[in-house]
């Protein structure tokens, strides 16, 4: 029998770890409610329109523990009768609530003290092998984990109400450690298995909080050979396909989260969704669909890493260029910081900001130092296009910056520019950079003579690696819906945010120096920030939250999906130019193969084309070429592999 009616919030406010709680976001201009929790509310505040969660941890440890059951994973009120009797033998307070109309329950236990995440992850794997409705999300990440308290509302309607126990379990909080070791015991004797060891990992990888693995370094997007068979039928053998999405996906540094988002839709995944059968492919359970998924990422990943296309473990001569170009990029980086004038950060006013300089140069120059270390070489090519995706500004704005990161304060002397042209652009290839000589250590270093000859072992790698982290993590605040759409926080903001971390503190006057904005617009961007759960406020000053909420924050604001779609735009682009060069090639070629009357009786068994790459160009009625009509061919996919030879 259900208790009557309580006053969540209150009771939210009486019991909430922390100075905030999660709420859910806006589903529909009808009132709906989604299930992402993407916004945050001050517990002394009003109380929320929509459904809220309380974290079960603070930054000491975990003060609450909760198995929460879903009906949508198992039989949630079997599962909860279980483990609530198995509770009342070991004298475990605790009280049982019904989530909301679907049939979940939420088993609450107050911990007398703070608690070690590591000991509640484990809690939270054994229960997991006896109790097939538990989600462990919430037990095994203290940054984020949170569930609904009894009393508040559900998205689909209703509240939760106890079914079971006395809120004042929840206040007296009298479970101790002691007591959790014995109900971690009783698990193991109630047959509960342990997760295995993981494997030893390969060097250039790392595992998720979730312990899978990914390969170390900076998230892009894939080619576009693994875009286009993420969306397109597999093969008749679908391992083949999978196998080759995931290679490709470990070689992007994707984690398995991204990847588990796509198992639900990509045909490319069909060989984890279903199992062969007589009548074709059947689908199996979604939780054999994870697991089968997961163990193919493992391996993936193993393999991945275990086989690089670049062996930079044991190329001596990458091991030298890794380490010429990231001491070339360290002088740049730093001479960079050290003149923030240069780059309109010095509460300069807008006239001067445009005369000298703009904060736009300095993220082209990020960029491009990027490159520079990604490929491990002093001369890259640099796509304006490509640039913009990175950066998250225009292609104007980048061409701008490559054009005045190139021109020197000196004319007649070129190395006074901090990049400096090797090479035009010419048919589909983009112009070539390199860094100005006046920041190789070449010259200065009496090792790099030896560097051949004497192989390091790692050095050149290490701080490749550092560096690949260090201007991704730069650019990356920026390149985001969040900052740089139309109508959305903007970018001042977005260096605010870039400024911060998790892990460190900063007050304000220390966030604008960093920032190169003034105090007063730091205090005004840190406003908009925490409104929308993208900073945290502290007794000692800022931080940021240890969850990105950038994508719930871009939903919010309507602006989701501005750099996707500008992103798609420029593939397209980029596609037509290399169709049209291709197109201009074939015209100039002698002796290439015309069209000719064919008799009326006369079969054609092949088609007799000699334009290796691409089909021929669009034209209109008078035949003039149609560039209009090839971006939309290209758009919609019917010219996929002319696509993916242009951008891959």
């Amino acid at each position: 029998m259900s208790q009557p009616a309580l006053d969540g919030w209150a009771l939210t406010r009486a019991l909430s770890p922390r100075d905030t709680v999660r709420v859910a976001l806006a589903e529909d201009l009808a009132g709906g409610w989604s299930n992402l929790y993407g916004a945050s509310a001050e517990v002394s505040g009003p109380r929320p329109a929509g459904p809220w969660a309380m974290y079960l941890a603070d930054f000491t440890g975990y003060r609450y523990l909760c198995f929460d059951l879903d009906a949508g994973r198992g039989n949630a009120a079997y599962d909860a009768g279980k483990l609530s009797l198995w509770l009342e033998e070991l004298n475990v307070e605790h009280l049982t609530a019904i989530s909301g109309p679907s049939g979940g329950r939420h088993i609450w236990i107050a911990l007398a003290e703070a608690t070690d995440p590591q000991l509640i992850r484990e809690l939270a794997d054994l229960a997991g092998s006896l109790l097939p409705s538990l989600d462990k999300s919430p037990l095994t990440n203290p940054a984020t984990g949170c569930v609904r308290p009894p009393g508040t509302p559900h998205r689909a309607g209703g509240v939760s109400e106890l079914e079971r126990g006395s809120l004042d379990t929840l206040t007296r909080a009298a479970t101790t450690v002691d007591d959790l070791a014995l109900l971690r015991s009783f698990f193991v004797d109630a047959g509960a298995t342990e997760p295995a060891a993981p494997v030893s990992i390969i060097r250039g990888m790392a595992r998720d909080d979730a312990g899978h693995p990914y390969l170390v370094g900076k998230r892009r997007e894939p080619s576009a050979r693994i875009r286009a068979m993420l969306d397109a039928p597999p093969a008749e053998d679908t391992s083949i396909t999978q196998a080759a999405v995931l290679a490709g996906l470990a070689r992007a540094r994707w984690r398995y989260d991204e990847v588990a988002q796509l198992l639900e839709h990509s045909p490319a995944l069909e060989h984890a969704r279903t199992r062969p059968s007589r009548a074709g492919r059947v689908p199996v359970p979604h939780d054999t669909a994870r697991k089968r998924l997961a163990a193919d990422w493992q391996r993936t990943v193993y393999y991945v890493a275990a086989n690089p296309i670049a062996g930079d473990g044991q190329d001596v001569e990458f091991q030298a260029r890794a380490q010429a170009v990231t001491a070339a990029v360290r002088a740049a980086d730093a001479q960079a910081n050290a003149m923030p004038g240069l780059w309109g950060l010095d509460g300069a006013s807008r006239a001067a900001r445009n005369r000298r300089g703009r904060y736009s140069h300095r993220a082209v120059l990020r960029a491009v130092c990027l490159y520079l270390v990604q490929a491990a070489r002093a001369v890259v090519e640099v796509d304006v296009r490509r640039l913009a995706q990175d950066t998250g500004y225009g292609r104007e704005a980048c061409r701008l910056a490559l054009i005045a990161l190139s021109t020197g304060y000196d004319q007649r002397d070129p190395e006074s520019a901090w990049l400096v042209r090797v090479e035009e652009a010419e048919g589909v290839h983009g112009a070539s950079y390199r860094l100005s000589t006046r920041f190789s250590t070449e010259a200065e270093d009496s090792k790099w003579s030896q560097a051949v000859t004497r192989p390091p072992r790692t050095p050149g790698s290490d701080a490749r690696t550092w560096w690949l982290n260090e201007l991704t993590t730069a650019l990356t605040g920026l390149s985001h819906d969040t900052f740089s759409a139309p109508g959305s926080l903007g970018r001042t903001a977005g260096r605010i945010y870039t400024a911060l971390s998790p892990d460190t503190v900063l007050q304000v006057d220390e966030l604008a120096e960093l920032s190169g904005v003034h105090p007063r617009q730091a205090r005004r961007s840190l406003r908009r920030l925490a409104r929308h759960g993208l900073v945290e406020r502290t007794a000692n000053g800022w931080r940021r939250p240890s969850e990105d909420l950038r994508d719930a924050v871009a939903i919010a604001l309507g602006v989701d999906g501005y750099l996707l779609e500008r992103r798609a735009r420029y593939d397209a682009e980029r596609g037509t130019w290399a169709w049209w060069q291709a197109e201009v090639t074939w015209m100039r070629r002698r002796h290439k193969r015309r069209r000719r009357r064919r008799a009326p009786t006369g079969v054609v068994l092949f088609e007799q084309n000699d334009r290796p790459d691409y089909p021929k160009y669009p034209r209109t009625s008078r035949g003039r070429l149609d560039h209009a009509a090839a971006r939309r061919l290209i758009r919609e996919g019917i010219l996929r592999p002319a696509l993916e030879l242009a951008v891959a």
